[in-house]
């Protein structure tokens, strides 16, 4: 709802005043729509980026630990080719 001082305002400065006036309040309340409208989309995007880097350093733990536990093929030649301990 507009302000009773602008219209007061708007009054005196005649009709190019008033279509100002509105020209001036409807521009910002789509100003308005957009910032609110960019402000949400950024949020928006913020959450998946920070997610999408938890999700990142998750998987690169995972192959990191994968990694260093997996068996190569000399780990496995070399099992297979130790002579068992007597047992004593």
């Amino acid at each position: 709802m507009p302000d009773t001082e602008f219209v007061k305002g708007l009054a005196t400065l005649g009709i190019g005043g008033v279509l100002a006036g509105f020209m001036f309040m409807f521009y910002r309340k789509d100003v308005k729509q957009y910032t609110d409208l960019w402000k949400f989309a950024t949020d928006q995007l913020m959450t998946v980026v920070k997610d999408n880097t938890a999700s990142n350093t998750k998987l690169i733990a995972l192959i990191e630990n994968q990694e260093r536990n997996a068996m190569r093929k000399e780990d496995i030649a070399a099992l297979l080719d130790r002579k068992p301990r007597p047992i004593s």
